[in-house]
């Protein structure tokens, strides 16, 4: 997929963009400027001009954990037939619980994840892997001034979609294809958040970050590209230091990047996971982490 020489020149302004606000501008721009994106960096039935922000939840509270996912779930909106680009900002999505088609994809399993983090960083031991513990505090309004707002997990952490337009859930290359399409714009976030522990939802979301964002990949001479594994990546888990290059132990690292399930992770026999199976393999990855 190509660029244009205004898409090029467009890519370098963002990487001088000093807030997320910014950043956003020039991203849809970018977004409106690209060249046939049905079917390549857009699923088919979703306006190439939608949008959704994301990022960090509560700047006041933030902790410096990351979530990455693949994208949001539009099918109701291609259902409709909706015409119109759809541009939200998900943040408010992912405090209050609800956006505009019902409860948020994935939001216990994101808030169960958080909760099991600072757990681990306290020393309480192991988090209780049920639905209602996981996303207890996930009904709480945006806004509402109860102290149980301010005490929801997910409200200390950050969550980014790679594929900015939202998708249909479905195992398709669409969305990578955004992602490495628009890798500059997501890596140009990340660096503005700042996060201090990256947690990839997805084998492909892992293998997309490490080795374009933090650059950790090898070209042979058959021009194949491969990610370097080697000393660089224990368990689930690749440290880099402050400038994003690769670093082989934790005690030297700026950053933790965190390889996971997909939410929609499947076992053998086709069934997804539930929220408990996925919670407990997200606790034995933190635990082998902490212990390495």
């Amino acid at each position: 997929m190509r660029k244009t020489m205004e898409q090029i020149v467009l890519e370098g302004q963002a990487q001088k963009c000093s807030s997320m606000e910014e950043l956003f501008l020039l991203w849809q721009l970018m977004q409106q400027m690209e060249e046939d994106p049905m079917g390549n960096t857009c699923h088919p039935g979703i306006d190439p001009r939608s949008f959704h922000i994301d990022g960090i939840l509560s700047p006041e509270q933030f902790g410096g954990v990351l979530y990455i996912l693949k994208e949001t779930n539009m099918k109701k909106y291609i259902r409709e037939g909706q015409t119109m680009p759809v541009i939200t900002d998900v943040r408010t999505s992912l405090r209050s619980g609800k956006s505009r088609t019902g409860e948020v994809e994935f939001l216990r399993h994101l808030s169960g994840m958080q909760e099991l983090l600072e757990r681990e960083q306290l020393g309480k031991g192991s988090l209780k892997k049920d639905e209602e513990t996981a996303g207890k505090r996930v009904g709480e309004k945006a806004g509402e001034k109860a102290s149980g707002l301010g005490d929801y997990p997910l409200n200390h952490a950050a969550v980014l979609y790679i594929n900015k337009r939202g998708g249909t859930g479905g195992a398709d290359e669409v969305s990578l294809n955004y992602g490495r399409y628009y890798i500059e714009w997501i890596g140009r976030q990340i660096r503005l958040m700042d996060p201090k522990v990256i947690v990839c939802c997805g084998e492909d979301i892992f293998r997309l970050i490490v080795m374009e964002v933090f650059r950790n990949k090898r070209e042979k001479k058959n021009q194949e590209i491969y990610m370097k594994w080697k000393n660089l990546i224990e368990g689930d888990v690749f440290f880099a230091d402050q400038a994003y290059r690769p670093v082989r132990t934790e005690q030297k690292a700026a950053v933790s990047v965190l390889r996971m399930w997909s939410p929609a992770y499947r076992v053998n026999n086709g069934r997804y996971v539930s929220l408990e199976e996925y919670l407990s393999e997200f606790e034995r990855r933190v635990k082998a982490w902490k212990k390495s």
